[in-house]
């Protein structure tokens, strides 16, 4: 066995039917060989969401990360990427709800909620639909709650932690999608604003495609730093999704769709109705203290296209808010 295990090829055939928790975080502490298989691997760096798989021509393996859209009548001729299952447990509803529960708009303090702070403990009630504190109730934890959210926080946000550079889904998605929707301040429906804008990976020619770090940052910041008492967000995968506040923000939603496979939603509105008057983080500055990264890379993002609709009174479904 040990003599197997000394041929490259061989370990790194037996390594890639490894899951992928423990091929990042265990297997690389083995031995200096088994580290420099898994770091120079291109396979094994492909199935740990580190490098990039190929759609074209240029290597195999990508047929793999690819499966049958199950919401398409043309599910065997339409295949869709598959979102990093890594990320998507430690960050939960957060940023991957795809089930049941996936057009419910979000608030800054869904943070509160993700896995992170379970410590690797399993929540049996992982795909059910997520209670988040509000803000009141975060000013109420105890303080062995808030020590167990800054310690396990701290684990994810240190510097150079290695989610930040895994890419967000196999084939990776070119771009993030961005649409920004704000109301009339003194009317809950309309008239408003749609901006939106592709915003191209913070990487380099050696890290191509989107990576988790930069979809971090932009939900982040844009969930805590808003002038109204409310910032509502949403991630979307792969396909649009029901419901939309509005004609003019699913047509730009499913525009963007057509060049790339994740678009963030962010809806500014006042909504007194559901909160009352408080804002949400309730104190911004410690809201940053725990969650923000510390390689926080701000994203200048530039507006591609506006729309004015000052006429369309949509019908909007209160369910559909996470409160």
């Amino acid at each position: 066995m040990e003599h197997v295990f000394s041929i490259p090829e061989l370990l790194e055939a037996i390594l890639l039917h490894v899951d992928m928790a423990t091929l990042l975080v265990s297997a690389t502490r083995i031995n200096k060989a088994w580290q420099a298989v898994i770091n120079t691997s291109v396979l094994i760096q492909r199935a740990l969401y580190f490098q990039p798989v190929s759609t074209g021509s240029q290597g195999p393996g990508w047929e793999e990360f690819l499966k049958p859209c199950e919401d398409t009548a043309s599910a065997q001729e339409t295949r869709i990427p598959i979102i990093n299952p890594l990320l998507k447990k430690r960050f939960g509803h957060c940023f991957f709800d795809t089930g049941e529960f996936y057009g419910y708009l979000l608030r800054a303090n869904s943070f509160y909620s993700m896995p992170w702070r379970r410590d690797g403990r399993e929540n049996p009630q992982a795909m059910a639909r997520p209670t988040f504190p509000s803000g009141p109730q975060i000013a109420e934890m105890t303080t062995g709650e808030l020590r167990e959210i800054e310690t396990t926080c701290r684990k994810f946000t240190r510097k150079e932690a290695s989610w930040r550079k895994m890419l967000v889904s196999q084939p990776p998605p070119p771009q993030l999608g961005y649409l920004f929707m704000e109301r009339h301040r003194d009317h809950f429906f309309g008239p408003h604003w749609v901006w939106t804008a592709l915003i191209e990976p913070a990487n380099n020619a050696l890290l191509p495609g989107l990576r988790m770090g930069t979809l971090y940052d932009v939900v982040q910041y844009r969930a805590g730093h808003h002038e109204r008492n409310s910032m509502w967000f949403r991630v979307v995968w792969n396909q649009e999704r029901e419901p939309h506040n509005t004609n003019s923000s699913r047509m730009k939603c499913r525009e963007m769709l057509q060049q790339t496979n994740v678009v963030v939603e962010f809806y500014h509105i006042a909504d007194q109705a559901f909160r009352g008057h408080h804002h949400e983080p309730p104190d911004l500055a410690l809201f940053d203290a725990r969650f923000r990264s510390e390689d926080y890379q701000h994203i200048d993002i530039q507006i591609h296209e506006e729309t004015w609709d000052g006429m369309e009174q949509p019908e909007l479904d209160r369910r559909y808010f996470v409160v």
